[in-house]
């Protein structure tokens, strides 16, 4: 693992200073006690995650009938990566990761019921108020989740947490929406409101359960006292650390460079799903809903294959082989003209898709320190979000004129591509030493 770009300017913490503390191994489906309360309370979370959010988008369109103003929903939403972006890494590993979790959990239970303590005049612009506030909270919460999972995790049961974490995501992804839309038109948004204000409290008080040792939830607390430096300097000084880890670090770097080949492709397909459904399966648009809803089914059966089958196949595989088999399966799906086909050849594309994060997670983990983990995660994560929107900018250009199966065919390629790319460049990860720099 190279990191003698860290040695290059700034305080080190000596290695002394951070004892490997290392998670309580447990032999139980869950893992751990720790893990357990996580993955419990992040399950509620992204339920009320993806009630408020679909509730949010229909709660929009019956105020103002507006593609723009959804297209608003969008900005407040994106907006956060870029303002803050790597730079909440950096405070993330300032501080205590627990601690930053809860606090963003409370904010965020608060900011989802901003909408309704304004009058009716005051609705719209406090909706997007309150999509800003989220998203910004969740850059904090994002990172830190990952530095606490490092803690409470062993390195060999990563897969397998990577596994649960991703089938519960998925199951939300199928039981969220489809509760959503009929929520919403037989009692109006407030319900779904509250629901999520009371997922993010749950997984409050779940995270405030987590036991661990201090020094491994904030990793900074044992540098010496004039090594804490404040002020904008020192944090300009930590992200460019993150910056350069991340591009001397082969394993991040060749994570990275998949994730944005991939992201590349993957936005168009976003950006035009709707219009592919409509115009080429021939179909009324109320059908995306069931087509998501079984390509979140098979996401699910996804997660938990791969997590069966990381006990014999390294991350690096299930990554690298999963966004093969997504890209070829997306090229597939390109020429359907059927939408019971469609359906059928969502759900198995989407198995794979379950499987990219439990090989993505532990090659991250694995391959970051304790103390970087935020700024490395920002880094990739907006990195990624940015590629994304470069992609929805370029399907909708050439969207006008491009048939949507070709650029779906091209979104798939690049994904196939982005996988043959990582069978070849990613390394196999070595044991981080905990060497952590500021």
């Amino acid at each position: 693992m190279p990191t003698g770009a860290l040695t290059q300017s700034g305080p080190l913490i000596p290695l002394q200073k951070i004892p490997e503390v290392g998670p309580k191994r447990g032999k139980g489906f869950m893992i751990n006690r720790n893990f357990a309360l996580l993955a419990i309370g992040q399950a509620i979370s992204n339920m009320g995650d993806f009630v408020y959010t679909t509730t949010l988008l229909v709660w929009v369109f019956t105020l103002t009938h507006s593609a723009a103003a959804i297209s608003g929903v969008l900005i407040a939403q994106y907006a956060p990566v870029f303002l803050l972006g790597p730079v909440a890494g950096v405070f993330v590993d300032r501080w205590n990761r627990r601690s930053t979790m809860i606090v963003s959990d409370l904010i965020r239970a608060v900011a989802t019921l901003v909408p309704f303590m304004v009058p009716e005049a005051l609705r719209l612009p406090t909706i997007y108020t309150s999509v800003f506030l989220l998203s910004t909270f969740s850059r904090f919460f994002m990172p830190a989740r990952s530095g606490v999972l490092q803690v409470i995790v062993p390195e060999e049961r990563q897969p397998q947490a990577a596994s649960i974490t991703q089938a519960t995501f998925a199951l939300s992804f199928i039981i969220g929406p489809a509760i959503a839309s009929p929520l919403y038109f037989a009692v109006g948004p407030l319900v779904a409101s509250l629901i999520n204000a009371a997922s993010f409290l749950v997984s409050a008080v779940c995270l405030r359960l987590i036991r661990a040792p201090k020094e491994a939830l904030h990793p900074y607390s044992v540098a010496k006292p004039e090594e804490r430096q404040g002020g904008i300097r020192p944090v300009i000084h930590e992200l460019l650390v993150g910056f350069r880890f991340v591009g001397t670090t082969r394993v991040l770097l060749m994570v990275t460079c998949l994730a944005l080949i991939a992201m590349l492709g993957a936005g168009a397909l976003n950006a035009l799903d709707i219009i592919f459904v409509t115009r080429n399966l021939h179909a009324s648009a109320s059908l995306y809903g069931p087509l998501t809803a079984v390509g979140g089914l098979g996401a699910l059966i996804g997660a938990i294959g791969a997590g069966f089958v990381a006990r014999k196949i390294a991350p690096k595989h299930i990554l690298t082989g999963s966004v093969f088999i997504l890209g070829v399966g997306i090229i597939i799906y390109s020429f359907q003209t059927l939408i019971i086909m469609a359906m059928i050849i969502n759900f198995l594309i989407c198995i794979p898709q379950g499987g990219i994060d439990v090989g993505f997670g532990p090659l991250l983990l694995n391959a970051t320190p304790q103390a970087m983990m935020g700024r490395v995660q920002s880094v990739i994560e907006t990195a990624m979000f940015g590629t994304s929107l470069i992609s929805v900018g370029l399907a909708g250009y050439f969207g006008q004129f491009i048939p949507v199966p070709i650029i779906f065919a091209i979104g798939g390629s690049l994904i196939a591509l982005s996988g043959i790319f990582g069978w070849f460049t990613l390394p196999k990860p070595e044991k981080v030493s905990q060497v952590q720099a500021l």
